[in-house]
C-alpha cells in the first residue's frame, strides 16, 4: 500500500505542535506536577500520559488501521525469536514519545520535547520532533532532507575527536555494573582528547542537535525506539549516520543502543566505545532473519 508521505508530515507536524502546546502549558504552570516512578529514578508525569492518549487518540481517527509503539503504552512482550521486546512490525506504525526527557522537564530544565515518527517495513520515513520550550521544531522526511522551523539544516564537519563535542545520556541503570561501563566510556573519550562531553537528558534532543550541527555525535546503551525513531531519520536527513556502537555496522531501533555523529568522526568513536566491557543487557545480538 502506498502512503501519501506529504500528508503523514503534516499530520505529524500537527501532533507535535498540539502536544508541544500542553508541554509547554504544564512545564511553565505553577501547580505541581502529578508524578509517579516507574523506577528507582524513572519518573513518568500525568503529563507523559494524558499527551500520549490523545495523541493516539488522534491518530486513530484519521488512521484507524495503523499501529503504534508509544512509551507510556508500552508492555514488553516475551523475547521474540529476533531477540526483540517490541511489538514492532511492518505495518505502519507510529513511534511516539510523549514526553522526552521527563526529569528536565519536571526539575524545570528545558530540554524537553514531543518525538513521533512514522515507519513502514520497519523504516522510519517521517520524524518530528517539537521543543515547545525553545520553540524548535524539527522535521524531516525520507528523501526530503532536515529542517528546524521551516530551514533547512546538516551537520557539523568536525574530522577529528579534537573537535568533537560527544554527548551520551545515562539512562536509569544504577547497578555498579552499568556505572563502571558508563563511566568508563567517558573516561577513554576523555583521554583520547574528545575536544568536550555533553548529557542532554532527553535523546531526542541530543540527535536533532547532532542534525544541526551543535554537537559532533550522540551515543547511548539503554535506549528505546520511541526515544530516537524521529531523531535518527533527521540526523540522516540532516547528512549523518547513525551505526550501532559495539560495531559500527547498521543501527537496528530495538537494538537498545546509538550512535548517531557527522559522517566523519562516527567510526572512530564506536572503536572507542568498544574497548570498555559492555554488560550483556547491552550486547543483544538481533536476529531479524528468524
Amino acid at each position: 500500500m502506498e502512503y501519501n508521505m506529504e500528508e503523514i508530515l503534516e499530520f505529524a507536524l500537527q501532533l507535535g505542535e498540539e502536544a508541544g502546546n500542553s508541554i509547554q502549558n504544564a512545564f511553565f504552570s505553577e501547580k505541581q506536577k502529578n508524578i509517579t516512578f516507574k523506577g528507582i529514578v524513572d519518573l513518568v508525569t500525568e503529563t507523559d500520559k494524558s499527551v500520549e492518549d490523545r495523541m493516539i487518540g488522534r491518530i486513530k481517527e484519521r488512521f484507524p488501521k495503523h499501529k503504534f509503539l508509544a512509551e507510556e503504552s508500552f508492555s514488553p512482550q516475551h523475547q521474540s525469536k529476533s531477540g526483540s521486546i517490541y511489538n514492532f512490525s511492518d505495518e505502519p506504525t507510529w513511534i511516539i514519545d510523549p514526553v522526552d526527557g521527563t526529569t528536565n522537564f519536571v526539575h524545570g530544565y528545558p530540554w524537553v520535547c514531543v518525538s513521533i515518527g512514522f515507519a513502514v517495513k520497519k523504516e522510519v520515513v517521517v520524524g518530528v520532533v517539537v521543543n515547545p520550550i525553545l520553540k524548535e521544531t524539527f522535521h524531516a522526511m525520507k528523501g526530503g532532507g532536515a529542517f528546524l522551523n521551516g530551514k533547512r539544516i546538516n551537520v557539523s564537519n568536525a574530522k577529528e575527536l579534537s573537535q568533537s563535542v560527544v554527548s551520551t545520556n545515562f539512562g536509569y541503570d544504577r547497578t555498579e555494573e552499568g556505572a563502571d561501563f558508563m563511566l568508563g566510556n567517558i573516561r577513554t573519550l576523555l583521554m583520547e582528547n574528545v575536544q568536550s562531553t555533553r548529557s542532554e537528558g532527553s535523546a531526542a534532543v541530543a540527535l536533532c542537535s547532532v542534525a544541526l550541527g551543535r554537537l559532533d555525535a550522540f551515543y547511548e546503551f539503554g535506549i528505546h525506539p520511541w526515544d530516537i525513531a524521529a531523531g535518527v531519520l533527521i540526523v540522516k536527513e540532516a547528512g549523518g549516520v547513525a551505526i550501532d556502537p559495539l560495531n559500527g555496522g547498521s543501527l537496528h531501533l530495538e537494538s537498545r543502543r546509538i550512535l548517531v555523529s557527522n559522517p566523519h568522526v562516527g567510526e572512530k568513536i564506536a572503536l572507542l566505545l568498544q574497548r570498555t566491557p559492555v554488560p550483556s543487557k547491552y550486547a543483544v545480538v538481533l536476529n531479524f532473519d528468524n
